[in-house]
């Protein structure tokens, strides 16, 4: 989180294990999902017409998933939250003048069906904008079912396809999974069906 740059020999070094065990636990965390991606963070404040504001929706709750789907597919959207209270849809936007913030909302963003109401403002200045977590020893993971997508909640089934892991809520699942993706997972694993790992 430090220098997203550095190896993975010099992490390896600085943390007394080797160079490819270091490079299979970040693919790992990657395969999983918690790593998203490695990128450059810019910082759009020194970059002229780069100009952030946040947009505050509230919106009818059972089409809210609906109308953050429409509002991620427009690229002036740079994030966008689901949250508690009065409005339930937060979106951080990118515009390159002042003026074209309130043509985005009456163009784009308005004329979705199911927001009731909104309100947006320009941000003045970012005082901090960290995308790092506190590493605690308490720290777990919310992991998903690869067959039935529900929250596993006990210890997980695990199924290495092709050095990735699929995890699963359970043995019927992981039984159902390698019976739907017989010959995929052979074919992924040159011919030699893998094995479940329960241990992980």
């Amino acid at each position: 989180m430090k220098d997203g740059r550095k190896s993975f020999r010099q992490i390896a070094k600085e943390i007394g294990v080797s160079t490819p065990t270091v490079e299979a636990r970040f693919s790992r965390m990657k395969s999983m999902g918690v790593i998203k991606s490695i990128e450059p963070i810019i910082d759009i404040e020194i970059i002229e017409n780069q100009i952030p504001a946040l947009v505050f929706l509230k919106t009818n709750l059972a089409q809210s998933i609906q109308i953050a789907d429409e509002l991620a597919a427009i690229p002036e959207v740079r994030r966008l939250y689901m949250a508690t209270g009065e409005n339930n849809i937060v979106a951080k936007v990118v515009i390159d003048r002042p003026e074209r913030l309130e043509e985005l909302v009456r163009k784009k963003i308005a004329p979705i069906e199911g927001i009731n109401s909104l309100s947006y403002q320009i941000i003045t200045r970012t005082v901090k904008d960290s995308q790092s977590i506190t590493i605690s020893e308490e720290m777990l993971l919310k992991l998903q079912c690869d067959f039935c997508d529900n929250d596993i909640t006990k210890k997980p089934r695990a199924l290495e396809i092709n050095n990735r892991r699929r995890y699963f809520c359970c043995n019927s699942c992981l039984i159902l999974y390698r019976q739907k993706y017989k010959g995929r997972i052979e074919a992924m694993n040159g011919g030699i069906s893998s094995s479940s790992n329960n241990k992980n």
